[in-house]
């Protein structure tokens, strides 16, 4: 009997303990099969070769040491249920709307897409989206994303925004030292950007102090609110 040279799985995007079975298996995520599963959910594609190295898959991110990355100010944590109100929260206001792409307050149900899918997209290596915390109320501060959109060159890029009863505390600056030094020294990234746009001085200033450089000025770069584009400023940190 000639044994399958290929065997796959499908799994349902918003079922994170089961896509961890499969990576301890040995299985690599391939991709998104549309309308694949029961009702024309979209399934997850996972599948392991019979010359594939023995043992767990590799993960492009790994899960955060202890669970969580902490200053003893901050606690900056995978994303949790009760976090979806204060993200929703601050996905909505007009500042940072503003200064989102698309520039537009998303949908709750957008949002609560987002929430089931987190852990999985995680697992493929595509977003670690994470919660700030203040670490003495345990109360949601804001959020912060790693994209890992550059593979090839090892290069990640964040996003960041905080609850405006959180901010003027350091807690933007203190989540993206506590990310950054987790992406260069954990995940080996050898880049790490971000992209503020031209007249977001606060922003910049948060970069900044935690030790990004200017790389560029990206001309046109974000899609203004009403239409239009607006010049963005690259930031950067590199693993020396």
């Amino acid at each position: 009997m000639t044994t399958p040279y290929r065997s796959e799985i499908r799994l349902p995007l918003d079922d994170p303990a089961a896509q961890r079975d499969v990576i301890a298996l040995g299985y690599r995520r391939e991709g998104i099969a549309r309308g694949a599963g029961p009702d024309r959910q979209d399934m997850t594609v996972w599948a392991r070769l019979a010359d594939d190295p023995e043992g767990p898959a590799p993960r492009v991110l790994p899960d955060l040491p202890g669970g969580e990355l902490t200053d003893g100010v901050i606690r900056v944590r995978p994303l949790r249920p009760e976090d979806l109100e204060g993200w929703y929260q601050l996905r909505s206001l007009p500042e940072v709307v503003a200064t989102s792409v698309p520039p537009e307050a998303p949908p709750r149900a957008e949002v609560e897409r987002l929430f089931a899918y987190a852990e999985g997209r995680w697992l493929a290596g595509e977003v670690a989206a994470m919660s700030i915390v203040d670490a003495r109320s345990g109360s949601f501060a804001g959020q912060i994303a790693l994209y890992y959109f550059q593979p090839h060159h090892r290069e990640g890029m964040l996003g960041y925004g905080v609850l405006p009863a959180f901010r003027g505390r350091g807690y933007a600056r203190r989540a993206v030292e506590l990310v950054t030094r987790w992406a260069l020294n954990d995940v080996r990234l050898q880049r790490v950007v971000a992209g503020t746009a031209a007249d977001n001085i606060a922003s910049q200033r948060t970069l900044q102090r935690a030790g990004f450089e200017v790389e560029a000025r990206q001309i046109g770069m974000l899609p203004a609110p009403g239409g239009g584009r607006v010049d963005s400023v690259l930031y950067v940190r590199r693993r020396l």
